[in-house]
């Protein structure tokens, strides 16, 4: 048995040395005596990244992108070149406790349905930050991060606990739709049954809610998904999940937020929508999703008409690839309706 671990950076050098520290920490490669295999991917960074990894840990295999070639796509290069029976997918700013890893592989080996498991993710605050070397000073919180993937009858998906102070409201372990991008395991056999060609993750997505359209897929090919609380870890997520949806709240959240970042978490929530959803289930929730959807065409109508302009532009332009990813799944669905459909009851 192996496991791979595999990194996408971008101007990550601030989290570095606290993050892949604690990969090599890991009580279950040094219980075993053995050196974490490591793939980190580099999406074009300027901030030293690249040469800090070269300096500092000589074992950790690197590849190089000479431009920003999007999450997904950088996470299936990593897929094709590591050989592991196991991969561990993580965001660089993380920090994991030591029996992470030891954790999260005794829950995936018990059960051989089980496609990816995560654990239990504190936020991880950035407390200061050394301009001259580029390395930030993290300090660890009692304030969830995620715990899962939640999910809703409108179809919008939400970390689980994410701002809640831990009260043990998590401390059992349980199957839920999904994982969390930040920090996931999961069964090799599991991707390679639902890739699409050569895409593990959908590429088109390129940032943004690539992780719930992997756990929907998953999903509908009869795969399932375990959180174990035993499993813990600090992550470091700027942008965070509101406390007081209020409709006011979350124009003004929005209204900050980068134009980019609203663009593809607007468009790949509709690409998601295209290719996961089984029509009896959107007859059921129909009330529900239109809604919701409307509420938020007239926010980007009004509010964000580029953002607007520019998914139309891009549904039209991905509409045959995105037809047969769609087809693709639906092809291998192995659960029934109402089974996905409990999910977001």
């Amino acid at each position: 048995m192996k496991i791979s671990v595999i990194v996408v950076t971008y101007n990550s050098m601030r989290y570095l040395p606290d993050f892949i520290d604690s990969i090599f920490n890991q009580s279950y490669f040094n219980n075993h005596n053995l050196t974490p295999d490591i793939l980190v991917v580099d999406n074009a960074s300027t901030d030293g990244t690249v040469k800090f990894i070269k300096d500092n840990y000589p074992t950790v295999h690197l590849l190089r992108n000479i431009n920003n070639i999007g999450l997904p796509r950088a996470w299936n290069q990593a897929i094709k070149i590591t050989q592991g029976e196991y991969i561990l997918i993580m965001n660089p700013d993380l920090i994991l406790h030591q029996d992470f890893i030891s954790q999260a592989i005794k829950v995936i080996q018990t059960d051989q349905t089980v496609a990816s498991v995560g654990g239990k993710l504190y936020q991880l605050k950035l407390v200061s930050f050394d301009d001259d070397i580029g390395i930030g000073g993290l300090e660890k919180t009692n304030i969830l991060d995620s715990c899962g993937l939640q999910t809703f009858k409108n179809r919008s998906f939400t970390e689980r606990g994410a701002g809640e102070v831990d009260q043990g409201q998590y401390n059992q372990p349980q199957e839920i739709f999904g994982i969390s991008g930040a920090c996931v395991l999961y069964r090799r056999q599991a991707l390679e049954q639902i890739k699409f060609n050569d895409e593990y993750f959908d590429e088109d997505f390129f940032l943004y809610k690539e992780d719930i359209d992997m756990a929907w897929r998953l999903r509908l090919a009869g795969w399932s998904s375990i959180y174990t609380p035993q499993a813990i870890g600090y992550h470091h997520r700027r942008a965070r999940s509101l406390k007081n949806k209020s409709s006011f709240n979350i124009i003004h959240y929005h209204r900050r937020k980068e134009a980019f970042v609203n663009f593809y978490s607007y468009r790949n929530h509709l690409l998601l929508l295209r290719k996961n959803i089984i029509y009896k289930n959107f007859l059921t929730h129909a009330l529900f999703i239109c809604f919701y959807e409307l509420k938020k065409f007239i926010y980007v109508l009004i509010l964000e008409n580029s953002t607007l302009r520019h998914t139309l532009k891009d549904l039209i332009k991905l509409n045959r690839q995105q037809r047969k990813k769609r087809q693709l799944n639906m092809r291998l669905k192995k659960v029934k309706a109402d089974e996905i459909q409990a999910w977001f009851e």
